[in-house]
């Protein structure tokens, strides 16, 4: 019998085993949770039996008797749903209970330990190890090092020894399919055979079998604050992401739970779109939102909002609109470095302003000066935000008024008792209280003027002083200030709020103490970082100071030419530079080199980042004389890629209203299904979809729907055409009719 042979039989014997005590313990945890249930039941009954309906003829001893009773009833929840959530782990871990082992001789010691790696811990009745969770110190080592010598840091501190032996194992419905000695990188053969198949139902997977040192280096790192994470199309930036929250439950389970941890999206498909991921790993899904759900929540419903999508519709669909210029002009105002210097020195400026206070007089009795106003405001409570200040003098006028009035009350109540014309006390004391209501509404309107907090009219009135508040007058902004202003104005008196006012109201709410407290969040994911201005992280840096924050973005997929970060360069000027690390990540998994290497030459210049060589079919470019011939084409291509095996088809148009287009024209031939707006369901299917939905996501093969000069005519449309192309896994294919894009006319 060979080595091999022995070796094989080894670790089948081993891997019975470990399915036998994960069964054992499964049924252990699917007992207790049925006794759990039914205690829980029991002690219902039992409740209503003994204590029946509460009333407060009953006496304290009912009320401290059913406390009891419904305190006893949720630690038996509790203990039922923790149960709950081991038995889903034992029923995960027994069609595929673990995925590698490495062999780590410690220095000191004469035989290496074994350890087998998975989604979870494994430890029998005996507390010996048969599986080790992926996120323990020590599984470090079976992504950061090959054979040799190897290190990990646990709390005792730095463990040293050396690794004499990698081993990558497929599990499936509990057989092991193969199995493989590593002792080269972890990508080379069980990657090729992951990244080879095809996407299934289940979204987005868990990359913890093929995790590469330098994502284990995001996914892992606590040094620093701050992390910005700059990687290619495809180098599983999410995924880290997701792991990386994943670790950090796992590792500090007594400090923090999933709601501790807020991650913001793109929009709400790629919400769906990774929300198995993290249950997967065996956690609980993090609190998830996207910073325009977030913004139109707290900015409230006063004014019509437009949404990030009606935006990217107006910019890719009304280049010949008059007033589109003007729109531009503003929104690349709105998102430049500039503009956030204007609003700091707005927000200094009426924070020390004068409020024009005046004297509280009631019958020409002096309740409170304009002087003693003004020192309440500018001194007494100046550390506090504006909004708080204002809340607080209200408060203080208020509290001082209030033995007046009431003695004002009592005043007339006497004079209306002696005047004879009431018999009842209660409607002399109504009278009363109306009348001198009345008499002081002049007095309540002028505290409300006083210290009322305006949101929209501070804004506005920012924009009809702007110069005031510009320091350098030689930039170009400057130059086109009035049509700026006029602009802005013009939309906001009209009860219009274009997407790009919003980001600028929600940091002036901020700045003055009026957003809601986020004190609870301690890690935020950022993702799709690229699409966000400087002046939104302003806002998640006020939002979140005291939280550990993860950015994750690629320069080169901005899809709105003018509302993106522009650099990496503009964040570390917000957030403290010696608590933020920028790592690079510089290999690419999604898609085939071919796929690569094409949407690489639409970037137009040099690209040094790795690919994995998976090799697949070129890329094809095909061009039509009508779209209509583009549509029929596109209906025999699914039915071929269909009948191939591929699961998920993307077919990406250039905006929503031509999405809505194809759609319409493909329905009634062929099974295909829609995504028009960012707050869709995502499925695995397929599917048409504007390409600015299409971020963040992949399919296996990608049909982008008319590439024409007229759809991506210029410059602008570069990084949104390579976005689209690099969703590919396997195949790409362009349409387009008339004459092809000048961008891939020079790839």
């Amino acid at each position: 019998m060979h080595k091999n042979d022995v070796e094989w039989d080894v670790e089948n014997e081993r891997l019975r085993d470990v399915l036998k005590e994960i069964k054992k313990q499964f049924d252990e945890k699917r007992n207790m949770k049925e006794k759990f249930k039914q205690d829980t039941i029991e002690t219902q009954k039992e409740m209503w039996q003994n204590v029946g309906a509460l009333s407060i003829s009953n006496g304290l001893d009912q009320i401290a008797e059913f406390m009891t009773f419904t305190d006893m009833i949720k630690t038996q929840k509790r203990s039922y749903e923790f149960t709950r959530k081991l038995q889903e782990k034992y029923e995960k871990m027994l069609l595929s209970p673990y995925f590698g082992r490495m062999d780590f001789l410690e220095n000191g010691e004469s035989r290496a330990e074994k350890y087998y790696i998975g989604i979870s811990n494994l430890i029998n009745d005996h507390y010996d190890f048969l599986v080790y969770d992926w996120r323990a110190p020590v599984c470090s080592m079976f992504y950061d090092y090959e054979i040799g010598e190897a290190n990990y840091i646990c709390p005792d501190g730095i463990i040293d020894g050396k690794l004499t032996l990698k081993r990558q194992y497929k599990i499936n419905n509990g057989k092991l399919e193969y199995m493989f000695d590593s002792n080269l990188k972890i990508d080379d053969e069980i990657l090729q055979d992951i990244l080879g198949k095809s996407t299934d139902n289940n979204k987005m997977k868990t990359i913890i079998t093929t995790i590469q040192r330098e994502q284990n280096k995001v996914i892992r790192n606590e040094k620093y604050k701050n992390l910005i994470v700059q990687g290619p199309a495809g180098s599983g930036k999410t995924s880290i992401a997701l792991h990386r929250i994943a670790y950090l439950l796992y590792k500090h389970r007594d400090k923090i739970t999933s709601k501790n941890i807020v991650i913001f999206s793109p929009n709400e498909i790629f919400n769906d779109y990774i929300s198995n991921v993290l249950p997967q790993l065996g956690e609980d899904n993090m609190n998830q939102t996207t910073f325009k759900d977030y913004m139109h929540k707290v900015l409230g419903s006063e004014l019509i909002k437009e949404d990030y999508c009606a935006m990217m519709e107006y910019i890719l669909t009304s280049k010949g609109n008059l007033a589109y210029q003007s729109r531009i002009e503003n929104i690349k105002y709105k998102s430049s470095m500039e503009f956030i210097d204007v609003l700091k020195q707005y927000v200094a400026y009426i924070e020390k302003m004068d409020k024009n206070f005046k004297d509280i007089i009631v019958r020409d009795r002096l309740v409170l000066s304009s002087k003693d106003l003004q020192a309440l405001f500018l001194k007494d409570y100046r550390q506090l935000p504006l909004k708080r200040r204002l809340q607080k003098i209200r408060a203080r006028i208020l509290f001082l008024l209030e033995p007046y009035e009431k003695q004002m009350i009592e005043e007339l109540a006497s004079e209306l008792e002696d005047s004879g014309s009431y018999v009842d006390q209660v409607e002399i004391m109504e009278r009363s209280k109306s009348m001198i209501k009345n008499e002081m509404e002049n007095i309540y309107h002028e505290i409300s003027r006083m210290t009322e907090f305006d949101l929209v009219d501070m804004y506005k009135k920012l924009f009809e002083k702007l110069e005031f508040f510009i320091e350098d007058s030689n930039t170009e902004y400057y130059k086109k200030m009035d049509k700026i202003k006029s602009y802005t104005l013009d939309n906001l008196n009209a009860g219009r709020l274009n997407y790009e006012e919003q980001p600028p109201l929600l940091y002036l709410k901020g700045a003055l103490g009026d957003l809601p407290k986020t004190s609870e969040i301690k890690y935020v994911i950022i993702d799709e970082a690229q699409d966000y201005t400087p002046l939104q992280y302003e806002i998640f840096y006020q939002l979140f100071q005291h939280a550990d924050i993860t950015i994750l973005g690629d320069l080169n997929q901005s899809i709105n030419p003018f509302m993106n970060l522009g650099n990496y360069h503009s964040i570390s000027q917000i957030f403290p530079e010696n608590n933020t690390l920028i790592i690079n990540l510089t290999k690419s998994y999604r898609s085939t080199m071919e796929i690569t290497q094409f949407s690489r030459k639409l970037l137009n210049k040099k690209i040094s980042d790795e690919y994995v060589e998976r090799s697949g079919e070129e890329p094809l470019i095909l061009g039509f004389s009508t779209e209509g011939n583009i549509k029929e084409r596109i209906i025999e291509d699914i039915k071929l890629y269909k009948e191939k095996g591929y699961k998920s088809i993307g077919i990406i148009t250039r905006t929503a209203k031509e999405a809505e287009e194809v759609y319409r024209s493909l329905k009634d031939k062929i099974h295909v299904k829609a995504i028009m707006r960012d707050d869709d369901e995502y499925v695995s299917d397929t599917l048409v979809i504007p390409s600015y939905l299409a971020k963040g996501l992949e399919f296996d093969v990608v049909l982008i729907y008319n590439a024409g000069n007229e759809n991506y005519c210029c410059e602008e449309d570069r990084l949104l055409l390579y976005t689209a192309c690099t969703r590919a896994l396997h195949v790409l294919c362009i349409y387009y009719s008339g004459k092809i894009t000048p961008l891939l006319e020079e790839s």
